[in-house]
């Protein structure tokens, strides 16, 4: 069955069924300010911990206090856009089902993890592109994560494997793709929402070089699977699904080669 526009306007007496495009606008400017306030608190402490600002600029560069910037600046992000999603959830009487947290059927779970191998084989490929030395060194700029005790094992388990796959996918296929499609073809809002999800991870920039490259595409390749996801089966979870494994099992391989 062809799946109507998700950002079509219907109504059962009083309920939305879907996000306006202000409403998708604010929950990712939450995000973004979210991120922006947890990497400048975290900078603020980190300052006030060393007993001085002097150096302060290049020390956030070094493992381990890079890795924790990013993970203090990621959950910040999630937390901010959290009370805004429930809010408008709550203003606009808006539906769960309405925006994608409706049943699919096993089939389609099927498909997501079919998605988690063919782009795990698309990973494989790209990183066929890189030299052993410089995969070592990129995931060794993030050892900070996993040798600095359990509390940061723990928030990266929260954030990647947990946070990130419900609220992103509420976020970017749940939110800005429905108040995109109200405005334009699904097709064209698709790409865009995509193109948003790729940049919002601006993380992957701290590899530099080829790396970001490479590290930018998978980030890529997962959303227009998440996307597409959505856009046939109507729902959310397949997509949380991949998600939720593609994160996790990118994680623990993080973590066994870095105590390796």
């Amino acid at each position: 069955m062809e799946m109507p526009p998700a950002g079509t306007a219907q109504r059962e007496g009083t309920v939305s069924v879907g996000f306006r495009l202000r409403d998708a606008l604010i929950i990712v400017f939450g995000n973004i300010v979210g991120q922006l306030a947890g990497a400048l608190g975290y900078g603020v402490w980190l300052a006030f911990a060393m007993g001085t600002a002097e150096g302060l600029a290049l020390k956030i560069q070094l493992d381990p206090w890079r890795n924790h910037l990013v993970l203090v600046s990621g959950l910040s992000g999630y937390l901010f856009m959290l009370p805004w999603i429930l809010h408008l959830l709550r203003k606009r009487r808006i539906t769960l089902s309405g925006i994608g947290f409706r049943w699919p059927g096993m089939r389609w779970f099927v498909y997501a993890l079919l998605a988690f191998i063919a782009l795990k084989a698309f990973s494989v490929w790209l990183m066929s592109l890189l030299d052993e030395a410089t995969i070592e060194k990129s995931y060794r700029t993030m050892e900070g994560v996993v040798a600095t005790g359990p509390l940061w094992v723990f928030m990266s388990a929260l954030m990647v494997v947990v946070a990130a796959p419900l609220l992103e996918e509420t976020a970017f296929r749940g939110a800005l793709y429905q108040g995109l499609s109200r405005h334009m073809p699904r097709l064209a809002a698709a790409l865009l929402a995509t193109i948003a999800f790729t940049a919002i991870h601006l993380q992957y920039a701290l590899a530099g070089g080829v790396v970001a490259s490479v590290t930018t595409a998978q980030v890529a390749m997962l959303g227009a699977m998440l996307m597409f996801l959505y856009m046939k089966s109507r729902s959310l979870w397949p997509g949380i699904a991949l998600h939720a494994l593609n994160n996790g099992v990118s994680l623990i391989f993080l973590f066994a080669l870095l105590r390796h």
